[in-house]
């Protein structure tokens, strides 16, 4: 009996042409997809990460005997120029961020909370210690702006390697001294705690200079910030009253500030960072920082 022994047939090349087409298009279709599925799961993270923090200095208010929100390091000079990023997390590249320095990670009081004794075999940027302070992804502090100026250690660089969290807490103040934001304030004297925010990312602060509307950097048009979350001028808030969001703070979200407020106020279509009509605690005339508890010099 012959048997007939069929011959393979190869592709042509026409064939691995129209199959390379096709899949070359599924990628560009699936890609997006699956790059904003991304940048979501991130941005849920990073505001899981921000509602723990959140959660955490609800505690410290509740135990501190004067109900002090955001909680003043107790080597902290002065409540308007420290105390934003040495509340909790881990160490950090900025001056006096590093274990056995001023505000080593295990003298911040969040992190006794959270931890309790921390070991010391953590550096700067390590994402494997203080998950509760950590955005993930590209959490970048400031951005670099014609004129800004910023310390090289946090421009263009992860807040949380630079200074042990990835959230800023709101200390706006004025060169008058006045300390308008949460920092060292206690509950009773923030006003509106479900639209006043309590932290934020280093670039949400950083719209202050950059909004158009009265950015201090006088850039024409004002400038939305870049993100980590793929959207122009949308950031990760925190507000006193414990909740979160993703909200957009780019061109036309910002109010203008107000005679009646003396023009100290900093309010939008995303909330506000001042606690007006409350003055500076514990008291508008303070001109030192006495009240802020003992330093390390």
């Amino acid at each position: 009996m012959k048997r007939y022994i069929g011959r393979n047939k190869a592709f042509t090349l026409i064939e691995l042409l129209v199959v390379i087409a096709i899949i070359a298009i599924l990628i560009s279709i699936l890609l997006p997809a699956l790059t904003s599925a991304k940048v979501t799961g991130q941005r849920v993270k990073c505001l899981a990460a921000l509602k723990s923090v959140l959660q955490v200095t609800t505690a410290y208010s509740a135990d501190d005997v004067k109900g002090v929100y955001g909680p003043v390091h107790p080597c902290a000079p002065c409540w308007i120029y420290d105390g934003y990023a040495d509340y909790g997390g881990g160490p950090g590249t900025m001056d006096e961020m590093n274990w056995n320095q001023a505000f080593s990670p295990n003298t911040r009081p969040l992190n006794r909370l959270l931890y309790g004794s921390l070991a010391q075999n953590s550096s700067p940027g390590d994402r494997g210690w203080f998950q509760d302070f950590q955005c993930a992804g590209d959490d970048y502090g400031w951005q670099d702006v014609p004129g800004f100026g910023a310390d090289p250690r946090e421009l263009e660089k992860p807040y949380f390697k630079s200074n042990g969290t990835s959230f800023r807490l709101n200390q706006l103040a004025w060169s008058n001294g006045r300390q308008l934001g949460v920092l060292g304030r206690p509950v009773s004297r923030i006003p509106d705690t479900a639209v006043t925010v309590a932290y934020m990312e280093a670039r949400a602060f950083q719209t202050l200079w950059t909004n158009e509307i009265f950015g201090f950097l006088s850039i024409p048009g004002g400038l939305e910030l870049t993100t980590p979350h793929k959207k122009l001028g949308f950031f990760n808030l925190g507000f006193v009253d414990g909740h979160a969001n993703n909200v957009d703070m780019g061109k036309g979200t910002f109010y203008p500030r107000t005679a009646e407020r003396e023009f100290l106020d900093i309010r939008g279509t995303w909330g506000r960072m001042d606690c007006l009509p409350d003055q500076w605690y514990p008291d508008s005339s303070a001109g030192d920082c006495a009240a802020a508890g003992p330093t390390c010099n």
